[in-house]
């Protein structure tokens, strides 16, 4: 349990410093507002389970 917690705060500290480091960069590119939905929707839709079924596996491999 204590590996399954420890995994999950890594995960989410990794997450965290990406986030920033991203938001404190100086966007150069000229995006329109379709392009970031776009960019946005494939994140939510592709990454997002595909990020859950790896959590659900890695939860799975441990407890069994």
């Amino acid at each position: 349990m204590y590996l399954t917690i420890g995994l999950a705060l890594l995960v989410c500290l990794i997450a965290l410093v990406f986030t920033i480091m991203v938001g404190l960069r100086k966007d150069t590119s000229e995006y329109s507002q379709k392009k970031s939905w776009s960019m946005v929707s494939w994140i939510y839709i592709i990454l997002l389970p595909l990020a859950f079924l790896g959590l659900g596996l890695l939860y799975y491999f441990i407890t069994r």
